[in-house]
């Protein structure tokens, strides 16, 4: 079963020419220079890498980098996690980030689209499905939380848990790995910063979170640790413009610097 991306769809010509090209031409034997080993790639990392390969060389991708203070957010968070544990559900950034995206994702909904390259036409989603890139023992795999736009905090924070461990337990079904509009790649939990995500072809953007570290930052004249959350947009230039992609990733600091607590409180 082809588990790594919610994308299934056949690779075109051009596509598999690129795959092509990009294969090496020579073997080395590299025990030439001492002991080796060898691995054969499991079905997972060998799909994984032919659709990374497919995005990087069909895709012009632009990477737009920004910082967001989610020291506010992280008070809020331990205030109100504790409910959400007594819910059963686990208050996480990444349940901010989720609940931020389908907000914004409304607002900008060139960055939840795709290139249809056949016709020339830009396909627009009156849906929001995010894919979350989950590292598990066999690899990557993005599951798809359905209709982030349209669920509360608790809804989203519950679902990202369930769907999360059942990935890590290769429990995950085809269809919770399909149909995804945009996706997040959160590096925070193992101490990424900023980094450049791939693109998950056939959507036009992804956006890379590093880890939220201790930072000085200038308020007021004054200087004030705060904790600072790094940010990576990636986006197929085809369809999103650099104005496009600052005025998104404006919005999606601005939903987070300044999460209403309302939206947090359990009903």
């Amino acid at each position: 079963q082809d588990l790594a991306l919610q994308n299934t769809a056949p690779a075109a010509a051009p596509v598999a020419a690129a795959t092509s090209a990009a294969r090496p031409t020579e073997a080395i034997d590299f025990a030439k220079w001492g002991p080796t080993r060898r691995e054969k790639l499991s079905p997972l990392r060998r799909t994984v890498s032919r659709r990374m390969v497919e995005s990087w060389t069909t895709i012009p991708k632009i990477n737009q980098f920004a910082d967001a203070d989610i020291t506010a957010l992280l008070a809020l968070r331990k205030k109100y996690a504790p409910a959400y544990e007594k819910h059963g559900s686990h208050l996480t950034l990444t349940s901010f980030i989720l609940f931020t995206l389908g907000r914004a994702l409304n607002k900008h909904p060139r960055a939840n689209a795709s290139m249809d390259d056949a016709s020339l036409e830009i396909v627009y989603k009156d849906y929001c499905h995010i894919g979350v890139a989950v590292d598990s023992e066999g690899g990557l795999i993005v599951p798809v939380l359905r209709d982030a736009d349209k669920k509360d905090l608790l809804q989203l924070s519950s679902e990202l848990h369930a769907l999360t461990e059942k990935t890590r337990q290769r429990k995950v079904s085809i269809e919770e790995l399909q149909g995804g509009s945009f996706t997040i790649s959160n590096q925070g939990s193992v101490g990424g910063s900023h980094f450049t995500p791939i693109i998950y072809a056939p959507q036009v953007a992804i956006l890379g979170i590093g880890q939220g570290q201790a930072k000085p930052v200038a308020i007021d004249g004054k200087i004030a640790i705060r904790t600072i959350l790094p940010l990576c947009l990636a986006y197929d230039h085809r369809v999103l413009d650099g104005a496009d992609a600052v005025r998104f990733l404006k919005d999606i600091i601005a939903g987070l610097e300044a999460f209403a607590e309302a939206d947090i409180k359990l009903k």
